[in-house]
C-alpha cells in the first residue's frame, strides 16, 4: 500500500479520520476515535485528528489535536467545513479524509469505503420519495435543492473521499455557509443541507448503504451494522 522512491522513505497511503469534540461532546469523541482505531480493518495507515476546545485533555497520545473554539449548537456542526478549510495544510498529509460524528462508533469498516466523493444514504429516508425528504427548499439559502431533484438524501454523520476532493468541498461550503450567515439565512439541516446541495452539483462516486449510519437503538433494520450512532441526550449535550 505504499511505494518507495529512490533514496526516499516509504510513502504510505493514509486515511485521516476527522472528529470534532468540544465541550460535552469531548468524551463521545474519544470513544469514537477508539472504535475507529480498533475496528477499521482496511489496509491503509490511519491518522486520527480531533478538533477540540481542550486539546491538552485528550487522553490518547496517538491522536493529533487541533484547537477550535466551542460554539453552541448548531454552530459547532454548521462550521465544520470552516475548520477543515482553515486547517487544510495540516490535513493534506493524508491520502483520504473522512469526517465522523463524535456520537458514532465503528463496528466493521474496511477499504470498501474508499472513493473520490463518499456519502451515506440517510437511514430514515431509504426509498423515500425525494419530495418527502428534508432537503432545504428555501430559494434564499445557498443549500437550496430544486423540487425536481430525485435524491437520495444523504446523512452527514460520515462522509469523505480523496483529500483534494474533500478539501475543495470544504472550501466551497465554508464560503457558502459564511455568506448565508452574513445574510441571516440558516439552512434547514445546517451542514447536512449544504452537503446535500454540493452532492447534487458533484455527484458522489460511492454511496454507502445506511448500515454506515445505523441508529443503534433501531430493531429489524435490514442492513449490516458497519458504523452505529449511539443514543444520547441531545438536550443535555447541547445545553451550552
Amino acid at each position: 500500500d505504499g511505494f518507495r522512491l529512490p533514496g526516499k522513505r516509504l510513502i504510505v497511503d493514509t486515511i485521516g479520520w476527522l472528529v470534532i469534540g468540544t465541550n460535552r461532546y469531548r468524551h463521545l469523541a474519544y470513544r469514537c476515535l477508539e472504535t475507529i482505531r480498533a475496528n477499521y480493518n482496511g489496509a491503509l495507515a490511519s491518522r486520527f485528528v480531533l478538533f477540540t476546545d481542550q486539546p491538552r485533555e485528550c487522553p490518547h497520545p496517538w491522536v493529533d489535536t487541533i484547537r477550535v473554539r466551542h460554539e453552541p449548537f448548531p454552530g459547532i456542526s454548521l462550521q465544520r467545513y470552516r475548520h477543515f478549510h482553515r486547517n487544510a495544510e495540516r490535513l493534506a498529509a493524508s491520502t483520504y479524509l473522512f469526517y465522523v460524528d463524535a456520537d458514532m462508533e465503528f463496528v466493521d469498516v474496511g477499504d470498501e469505503i474508499l472513493g473520490k466523493r463518499v456519502v451515506v444514504t440517510h437511514p430514515a429516508f431509504v426509498n423515500t420519495p425525494a419530495v418527502e425528504c428534508p432537503f432545504d427548499r428555501n430559494p434564499h439559502c445557498r443549500a437550496a435543492i430544486p423540487m425536481d431533484h430525485q435524491g437520495p438524501y444523504f446523512q452527514n454523520c460520515f462522509q469523505g473521499g480523496e483529500r483534494g476532493e474533500f478539501l475543495r468541498m470544504s472550501s466551497r461550503l465554508a464560503r457558502r455557509i459564511r455568506a448565508d450567515v452574513r445574510d441571516g439565512v440558516m439552512a434547514l439541516w445546517h451542514d447536512e443541507s449544504h452537503m446535500n446541495r454540493y452532492m447534487l452539483e458533484h455527484p458522489p462516486t460511492r454511496m454507502l448503504h445506511p448500515g454506515y449510519a445505523f441508529p443503534d437503538w433501531w430493531q429489524g433494520f435490514p442492513y449490516p451494522r458497519r458504523i452505529i450512532g449511539v443514543k444520547k441526550s441531545n438536550q443535555e449535550l447541547r445545553a451550552d
